[in-house]
């Protein structure tokens, strides 16, 4: 039974605007549409949209998500499963990296903490003071 994009989203766990955009870069396809063209979605469908909601959860790309997809629909579970081990151990390698660079970060901020107990000795008289000037800085990752 194939149902509309509102109760497709509802059924799936994921907002209609979001089925609606993954439906407009071809992560999902209406199985039919009704005559008044609206998009009817069935099981297959519905099992995509899950795939994609838990890959997401799992930090995964829309384009990591998409290979992994294409495989699926090769119907290779040779390349499917290879594929997504790898994907699995490239975010765990990811993590282990920002938990490291987390880490050396908290350890620069307790270190700066503890030797800003007295202060800079500025005048405070208009000019800037000095006890920010050597304030550690974690440098902001950009999100790929």
């Amino acid at each position: 039974m194939a149902h509309t994009v509102s109760e497709t989203a509802r059924r799936v766990g994921l907002p209609g605007r979001t089925v609606r955009y993954y439906d407009s870069i071809g992560l999902v396809s209406p199985g039919e549409r009704t005559d008044a063209g609206y998009r009817l979605y069935g099981p297959e469908e519905e099992a995509r949209l899950s795939f994609v909601r838990q890959a997401k959860g799992l930090g995964f790309s829309l384009d990591e998500i998409r290979g992994l997809i294409g495989a699926a629909e090769r119907g290779c579970c040779g390349e499917v499963i290879p594929a997504l081990q790898q994907l699995l151990d490239q975010k765990v390698a990811e993590i282990d990296e920002r938990i490291a660079h987390l880490r050396s970060f908290r350890e620069r901020l307790v270190a700066y903490r503890a030797g800003r107990r007295s202060g800079c000795g500025c005048s405070g008289q208009g000019a800037f003071c000095g006890c920010l000037t050597d304030a550690p800085l974690i440098q902001i990752e950009s999100r790929r």
